[in-house]
């Protein structure tokens, strides 16, 4: 397993902002100033990498999941096309599980303007962190569930997962009735063949502490953008609180998000797309719950559309983990009820529940104390990495498994 010392954290957190030209002086930004610490990542996933072929910002150079979970993975070298794939969680439905009762399971949706594609994307300390741990294959979380050692990124790994939606069907998405040049200066947009397609949303987290960092990002015309809890950016926004018009999901449209004189001025010394300044940041999450203790709630009108008001990114993927099978152990992190119903219960919020990762043998019921003895390990976390229970190839399968269902971008 790759291991990096906490002690070095912070050192290589630093060469990490300086190599975007990002220096910061607060070496615990992360935690006391967290949506500065989304923005400077932004600005550094986002930079400038065109090439003849490609629109590209720098996040899409980097490794997709088709490029990591395959028999031999493979770091891009050339122009990279769009690596898009319907929305992990366009649509829900509750289906019989194969060992009893039933269970929501995810149903791939299509590439229109109503279902956005997806994306997931790492940079290379993620990438080889999981090839050189063989976690895109069954048999090595096989292996690695077996060894039972916690795993855990260098602290320089940034991942992205990213909704675009084709220019052609922005109408339907949002009411844009402008032309392709019209969304060029509006939306950063890349293209596959023929097709372009307008960036809408993405998530962006970072390993630079423990539980990473958590940030939304939302195009200014999204319809419902701040909904259900509001846009927060005590950073980069002014006003740096947006209350959300609804209290349920809505298709109305916020003010723009005007930049603070601190952000335009990082704005300023990045090599970015000029459109890039169209995005907003809907919030960004350090904890599971606040000091009364609350639970902390960030989603995005697209990527979690359907279940925004249950949404929290630190829970969800805390939850991403997979069994003694090599396959997750969960549904894509919900409770066995359907989520098709507001307010269903069915996506956590709060705090790790240990009974995702334990059950007991004797009383106490629930598994709370560490070294207790009357638990048993039932899965293994992937350190709030979704892919890799998503779209492990299943290389103990008879051909090979290169697809799953499941890995539809998560």
């Amino acid at each position: 397993m790759i291991t990096i010392p906490r002690l070095v954290i912070f050192t290589v957190a630093a060469l990490f902002f300086a190599r975007a030209g990002l220096a910061h002086s607060d070496e615990n930004l992360a935690m006391n100033d967290p949506d500065k610490m989304a923005w400077t990542l932004f600005l550094e996933v986002n930079a400038d990498a065109k090439t003849q072929e490609n629109n590209n910002a720098l996040f899409e150079t980097w490794a997709s999941d088709g490029d990591t979970f395959q028999p031999t993975p493979t770091w891009p070298v050339t122009a990279n096309p769009l690596a898009l794939k319907p929305r992990a969680l366009s649509l829900t439905e509750l289906r019989a599980h194969s060992a009893g009762g039933s269970a929501v399971e995810v149903v791939p949706g299509n590439k229109t303007g109503k279902n956005p594609a997806e994306e997931t994307r790492r940079n290379r300390p993620a990438f080889d962190f999981i090839v050189a741990n063989n976690l895109y294959k069954v048999s090595g979380l096989k292996a690695a569930y077996a060894a039972n050692k916690k795993l855990s990124f260098p602290v320089d790994s940034i991942e992205v997962k990213a909704n675009w939606v084709e220019v052609s069907e922005l109408h339907e998405f949002n009411g844009f009735t402008g032309t392709l040049a019209d969304a060029q200066e509006l939306y950063h947009v890349n293209s596959v063949g023929d097709k372009h397609y307008a960036l809408v949303a993405m998530h962006v987290i970072s390993k630079v502490v423990p539980n990473w960092t958590w940030a939304t990002f939302e195009h200014k015309d999204n319809p419902g953008r701040c909904d259900v809890f509001g846009c927060k950016d005590n950073f980069g926004a002014q006003p740096a609180a947006v209350a959300p018009i609804s209290a349920v999901e809505s298709k109305q449209h916020y003010p723009d998000c005007a930049k603070t004189p601190e952000l335009t001025a990082l704005f300023q010394q990045a090599k970015i797309d000029p459109a890039f300044t169209n995005y907003c940041l809907k919030g960004s999450q350090a904890d599971f719950t606040d000091d009364t203790g609350l639970a902390i709630r960030l989603s995005n009108s697209v990527t979690e559309k359907g279940f925004v008001a249950q949404g929290s990114c630190m829970t969800c993927h805390g939850r991403a983990a997979f069994d003694d099978t090599g396959k997750m152990s969960s549904f894509a992190g919900f409770d066995s009820v359907s989520i098709n119903l507001p307010g269903s219960g069915n996506a956590q919020v709060g705090p790790i529940n240990p009974n995702w990762f334990w059950v007991p043998q004797n009383p106490p019921s629930m598994p709370m104390l560490a070294g207790d003895k009357n638990i048993v390990r039932i899965a293994q976390a992937s350190d709030f990495v979704w892919s890799i229970p998503f779209c492990a190839i299943d290389d103990t399968a008879n051909p090979p498994q290169t697809t799953s269902k499941f890995c539809s971008g998560k």
